[in-house]
C-alpha cells in the first residue's frame, strides 16, 4: 500500500549503523518525520565488524534501489566456506542474488546513510541518549552532546537501535539474558604478503580458529580465537601469538604483517524477551546479539528495521490495525531466536574440542556439501531467502514466506523495483 493520509507524529532512532540507517531510510521515504541520534562524534569509520551481506539482505536493498551501489563495492563469493575445504554452495539460491556479497560495513552504512540523507531523513553525530521517559502519548528522550550540552527530545516512538551495550535497553529495564559463547577473540586489520586462495578463508583446529576477510583495499581484518590464552579484553593483542593461532588453524599466516588495529573481545548469545515496550522498540544488536558465526548479526538486523519501517509509516499515517505494531516482536522475535541458536551451534561445531563432536563435525560438513536436500535448506536459512514468518491461523501456506521477485507484464519489470522504497 502506497503511503496515505497525513503523518501525525515523528520516530527517533538510536544508533547509526545499518539497521538504524535502513530504517531511517524506509520512515523518510514514506514522509514520516525521522531523526537519527549517534554517539559517535564521526561521521565514517573505517573500523569494521560485518563483512558478509546475505541474498535476502540484498534483495531488502534491491527493492529500495541501493543494491547496485552495496555490489560495485564488494566482492560476490559464490560459496560461504564452513571449515577448511568445506564450503557452501549458494549458486543454486533463488532471486538474482545466488552469493555472499563480502563488503566491510562501513560501505554498507555509506549506501544506507545516502539513502536516508536523500529521503529527507536527520542523522546527528555526537548525540548520546542519557535517558528516556514515554506517556500514552509519546516518549521524551534525553540527550547530551559531544560538548557537553543537554536537550530533551519529543517523538511519538523511539526505536533504539543502539548496540550490544544499548542504553534504549537499559532505560526500558529490559533484562538480556544469555551468555558468553566465546570470549578472548582476537582482531586485527593487516597487510598480507600472500593472500588466501578464498575470497573467506576460515579454518580451525581443536584448540584454535582463523577467519580472513579482505576490505578490498590491501588491507585485511583476521579473527582468531586461543583456546590454551583466554585474556582479558582488556590484554593486548601479541601479533607474535596471532600469528601462531592462524598458521594453527590455517597452516599459514599469509605473511601477516603492518597492524593498523588490534583488539580483543568475547561474543554474546543474548536475546531480549520484548522487541517492544509501549511507544519504545529494540532491533538489531540492541534487541538480540548472537556469535559471528555465518555473518549473520547485521543482515538480522537490517530485517528488523525491514519489518518495522513500514508499519510505524501505516500508524502515523492511521491506516494501521490496533495489531499491527505488536507484529513486529511476534514476527522478529523468533527469527531471532533461530539466528541465535543456529550461529551458536555453528560455533560450537567448529571449536569442538571432543573427538566425538568433532566426528560429528566431519560428519554435518559432509552432509552440507553431498546430500543437496540439506545443502539447500542450510543455504536458504544462512542466505535469509527461508526464513519465515508464523502464519495466521487459516492463512494460505505460502502466508509470512518471502515473496520472489516476480517478472512483472509492462514497467517496472520487477517486483522488487515497483516496491521502491519497500513500502507497502
Amino acid at each position: 500500500m502506497a503511503p496515505t493520509g497525513r503523518p501525525t507524529g515523528n520516530v527517533l532512532i538510536v544508533g547509526a549503523g545499518p539497521t538504524g540507517l535502513l530504517l531511517a531510510g524506509d520512515l523518510a521515504a514514506a514522509g514520516i518525520g525521522c531523526t537519527v541520534l549517534e554517539r559517535r562524534a564521526e561521521e565514517t569509520s573505517t573500523l569494521t565488524r560485518a563483512f558478509a551481506v546475505h541474498a535476502r539482505t540484498l534483495e531488502t536493498l534491491d527493492a529500495r534501489g541501493a543494491a547496485a551501489d552495496l555490489i560495485a563495492a564488494g566482492t560476490r563469493v559464490g560459496a560461504l566456506r564452513l571449515l577448511g575445504a568445506t564450503a557452501l554452495d549458494l549458486s543454486r539460491l533463488p532471486g538474482r542474488f545466488p552469493f555472499v556479497l563480502v563488503v566491510p560495513q562501513y560501505e554498507t552504512e555509506r549506501v544506507l546513510k545516502e539513502r536516508a540523507f536523500a529521503a529527507g531523513a536527520e542523522i546527528v553525530h555526537g548525540a548520546e541518549v542519557t535517558g528516556l521517559r514515554q506517556d500514552a502519548a509519546g516518549v521524551d528522550v534525553d540527550v547530551r552532546t559531544a560538548g557537553g550540552e543537554t536537550s530533551t527530545r519529543r517523538a511519538s516512538y523511539v526505536v533504539g537501535a543502539d548496540g550490544v551495550r544499548s542504553t534504549v535497553r537499559r532505560e526500558l529495564g529490559l533484562p538480556f539474558p544469555g551468555r558468553a559463547a566465546v570470549r578472548s577473540v582476537m582482531l586485527a586489520d593487516v597487510r598480507l604478503d600472500e593472500a588466501p586462495a578464498a575470497t573467506l578463508t576460515v579454518g580451525a583446529v581443536g584448540d584454535a580458529f582463523a577467519f580472513i576477510a579482505p576490505f578490498g583495499d590491501g588491507w585485511y581484518r583476521v579473527i582468531a580465537w586461543n583456546r590454551r590464552h583466554q585474556a582479558p579484553d582488556s590484554e593486548p593483542v601479541d601479533m607474535a601469538e596471532l600469528r601462531e593461532v592462524v598458521r594453527r588453524a590455517l597452516g599459514s599466516d599469509h605473511g601477516m604483517r603492518d597492524p593498523r588495529w588490534t583488539s580483543r573481545f568475547h561474543s554474546d548469545e543474548r536475546q531480549v524477551p520484548r522487541y517492544r515496550v509501549g511507544r519504545v522498540f529494540l532491533a538489531g544488536d540492541a534487541a538480540h546479539v548472537h556469535s559471528p558465526a555465518g555473518g549473520q548479526g547485521m543482515n538480522t538486523g537490517v530485517q528488523d528495521a525491514a519489518n518495522l519501517g513500514w508499519k510505524l509509516a501505516a500508524e502515523l499515517r492511521g491506516w494501521a490495525p490496533s495489531w499491527l505494531l505488536d507484529s513486529y516482536h511476534e514476527e522478529r522475535h523468533p527469527v531471532g531466536r533461530q539466528v541465535l541458536r543456529g550461529s551458536g551451534a555453528l560455533l560450537r561445531f567448529a571449536l569442538a574440542e571432543p573427538r566425538w563432536l568433532r566426528a560429528a563435525r566431519g560428519a554435518a560438513a559432509w552432509a552440507a556439501t553431498h546430500v543437496r536436500p540439506v545443502a539447500r535448506r542450510l543455504a536458504g536459512a544462512v542466505s535469509g531467502i527461508d526464513i519465515a514468518y508464523p502464519a495466521p491461523r487459516g492463512a494460505h501456506r505460502l502466508a509470512g514466506r518471502r515473496a520472489p521477485d516476480v517478472p512483472l507484464a509492462g514497467s517496472p519489470p520487477r517486483l522488487y523495483e515497483l516496491l521502491g522504497d519497500g513500502m507497502f
